[in-house]
């Protein structure tokens, strides 16, 4: 599609970049056919060809990450702990949600050496003086043995490095044994796929977790003192102004540390969106298809009322007495802060 519509671009590295990218410009530069890369899209007489894609990389080790390309880390700061960086232990997801291009693009979950991967945080925090690390994974805790083992490497070198990870409800409540584990290694900030609180909705998209889950995921993060950041998405189903009290009613009782409320975005790879197809597009400007925006037509809302019940959402989960209160009796000074940092740049992102 991109080689059709835009003459700028000459060669397309499809997939995961790291080794096509290198075979791309060894081929160039030793005068080699296009045709034999693996995992590239290019045009052969002003038409797009794509030769066979490349194989998943199965030792994501082999390819070292660029760190020193970093030239101030003072630029990159997150949850007002200091300098921060985004690493990753593992690529995939098992799952199929309906909604996510994320195993059509993966293809198979794998994994980085556990050992490997703490010793690349633990030298960050040494080197460079890093405090917080968002973890880029889709599914990190696909594997239990395999991310028990990692979650013990960082517990056991003890460094003041905070993260914030991606998990799936189902593996929370599966972890409620090794839960101490989590907060131990640094985790601070979980981001729970919930997606809606509707069970039927959840059936649909193929999520893989119930209700029931989802609270109890909840519930277990705030016992031991690790943040939830609850996602919902809005779009998922016809909605009306019923669907919006219903799901605030259903994220206030979950009672989730943070809401972060997406609208669906049709990726055309996926199940949803050729599912969604009939749908008119109320958002033509791709450069506003962020999660952010509104992007599918609501039969029994205009978009105005749309983005009214996606901010009433927000307003009502963060800022309702009850979870004010709860805020400013936080006896743990550490968390307190950390609410009160999250709750100021939460606003300010509402506005």
């Amino acid at each position: 599609e991109i080689l059709q519509q835009e003459e700028g671009v000459d060669v397309v590295v499809r997939g995961e970049g790291e080794a096509v990218a290198l075979d791309l410009v060894q081929a160039i530069e030793s005068g080699k056919p296009l045709r034999d890369v693996q995992g590239i899209a290019y045009r052969a007489e002003g038409e797009p060809t794509l030769p066979p894609s490349r194989p998943p990389i199965q030792n994501l080790d082999a390819f070292p990450i660029g760190w020193e390309l970093i030239q101030n880390w003072d630029d990159y700061q997150c949850f007002g702990m200091g300098r921060a960086a985004v690493s990753q232990f593992s690529r995939g997801c098992p799952h199929a949600c309906t909604f996510c291009g994320q195993k059509e693009f993966w293809q198979e979950w794998r994994h980085r050496d556990p050992v490997k991967v703490a010793d690349e945080i633990e030298w960050l925090h040494r080197t460079y003086g890093v405090r917080f690390i968002s973890l880029a994974d889709e599914n990190p805790t696909t594997d239990k043995p395999v991310w028990r083992h990692f979650l013990e490497e960082l517990a056991a070198r003890d460094i003041a490095v905070h993260f914030f990870i991606s998990i799936r409800t189902p593996d929370i409540v599966r972890d409620s044994d090794i839960l101490h584990l989590y907060k131990k290694a640094g985790i601070q900030y979980i981001l729970l796929g919930v997606e809606s609180v509707d069970p039927e909705v959840l059936k649909d998209i193929k999520k893989g977790s119930t209700t029931r889950q989802d609270l109890e995921a909840c519930r277990l993060l705030k016992q031991h003192g690790i943040f939830s950041i609850v996602a919902h998405v809005v779009g998922l189903q016809q909605e009306s102004w019923k669907n919006f009290r219903t799901a605030i009613k259903q994220l206030a009782y979950y009672n989730g540390d943070f809401v972060n409320v997406k609208h669906v975005t049709p990726h055309s790879w996926t199940e949803f969106a050729r599912q969604a197809k009939d749908r008119p597009i109320v958002q033509p400007d791709l450069g506003k298809w962020d999660y952010r925006h509104q992007i599918l037509s609501q039969p029994k809302l205009s978009p105005w009322k749309v983005f009214l019940g996606a901010k009433w959402i927000e307003a009502f989960v963060h800022a309702r007495p009850g979870k004010l209160w709860s805020i400013l009796r936080t006896q743990d000074p550490f968390l307190r802060r950390q609410l009160i940092w999250c709750f100021i740049h939460t606003t300010a992102v509402y506005w």
